[in-house]
């Protein structure tokens, strides 16, 4: 079954978003090989203006994009980081990334989107780092078309990942790559921000051939580690975490990803002020928060909020009553604390023309 993990790198609903670029993002404004400086122009973190550099010629390359119907080819090593590399945009002109000679590109991620091509249009080989990520989105496409052969090669790390037709030692063909969605990578997501105490919940998200029958490790803080897809970690306090997730297929391929978590601390209701009062009526009580709101409750859960403030008037009541405060800020909640509200009626009233006496009942 083919999978589909809908991610944002650089895409938002198979469209590029030229709104949210940042300094170093490259994008192709004209067709050519990847190293004419004249085919790019570059984002100085106000306007696109044209590139003196080619994307990774020198350090500092962010995010590239192939766009706006442009076809461009590669032929030679990349040696300096790029971000991402991500083909087409979704607007209806084919963008096209051709493979036209024994090339090197130093990007963890390349992904062919939403009306994106890629295509080796010679018998060589691309390659990416260990552990990289050769995507493709819907509406993106791997050439398969005649001559299709074993020549043509996509090289992650040390290990011919896959030849057009499957052979040569490959473990998947670019058909495989097509239908699966490209390479095996995790895309891992959270439950994140959450509140001290609160679950977090981890989730994997692979893809890619050979994800279906994968294995998956899980490393954290203070020596975390499991080996479920998508496990749920209790007893977290306040603070930032990072969780590693490396995905293993079959035949001994990997992706890892790091995930950032953040940890929110609960408000703390921390001290209360009981009543009392001789007979029914209203009681007022008290209560302060290390921070957040406080909210006051007739249930020690659930229910609605009778009041909020440090100091809170009860409604009349005629016997003793528990009421309920919680601290509530950032997203938060603080455990509900109870504040007694004592009413005293072990005592009568008893008026004989202008005197009023108490008698204390027995």
């Amino acid at each position: 079954m083919k999978l589909f993990v809908f991610t944002i790198i650089t895409v938002i609903l198979g469209l590029v978003d030229l709104n949210a670029q940042q300094i170093g993002d490259y994008k192709s404004v004209d067709s050519g090989n990847w190293t004419s400086v004249g085919i790019w122009n570059t984002y100085n973190g106000t306007v696109w203006i044209p590139a003196t550099y080619y994307p990774g010629q020198i350090t500092g390359t962010n995010d590239v994009l192939i766009i706006g119907g442009n076809s461009v080819s590669i032929s030679s090593t990349i040696l300096n980081t790029i971000n991402s590399v991500t083909v087409g945009d979704g607007t209806g002109a084919m963008d096209n990334f051709f493979v036209s000679g024994t090339s090197t590109l130093n990007t963890q991620v390349i992904t062919i989107a939403n009306g994106g091509i890629a295509e080796w249009i010679s018998n060589v080989s691309l390659s990416l780092p260990a552990g990289a990520n050769f995507k493709i989105d819907t509406g993106g496409e791997l050439v398969t078309d005649t001559p299709c052969n074993a020549a043509k090669r996509l090289i992650i790390g040390t290990t011919i990942y896959s030849t057009c037709n499957g052979a040569a030692g490959a473990q998947f063909s670019f058909t495989d790559l097509n239908e699966e969605g490209g390479t095996l990578s995790v895309t891992p997501t959270s439950n994140s921000p959450i509140c001290e105490g609160d679950l977090l919940n981890l989730y994997s998200n692979p893809s890619g051939t050979g994800s279906s029958n994968a294995s998956y490790l899980w490393t954290g803080p203070n020596g975390y580690t499991s080996t479920i897809q998508n496990p749920v970690i209790s007893g977290l306090i306040a603070g930032d975490y990072e969780y590693t997730v490396t995905i293993r297929d079959s035949a001994g391929n990997t992706n890892t990803k790091t995930l950032s978590i953040i940890v929110l601390p609960k408000p703390i209701v921390t001290s209360t002020t009981p009543g009392f009062r001789n007979g029914p009526g209203t009681i007022v009580l008290g209560a302060s928060a290390f921070s957040g709101t406080l909210n006051w409750y007739l249930n020690p859960s659930g229910g609605s909020s009778l009041g909020i403030g440090t100091s809170f008037t009860t409604p009349t009541i005629s016997t003793s009553t528990s009421f309920y405060v919680e601290a509530s800020g950032n997203g938060c909640i603080s455990d509900r604390v109870v504040v007694l509200a004592t009413v005293n009626n072990n005592s009568t009233v008893i008026t004989n023309r202008n005197t009023t006496y108490r008698i204390k009942k027995n």
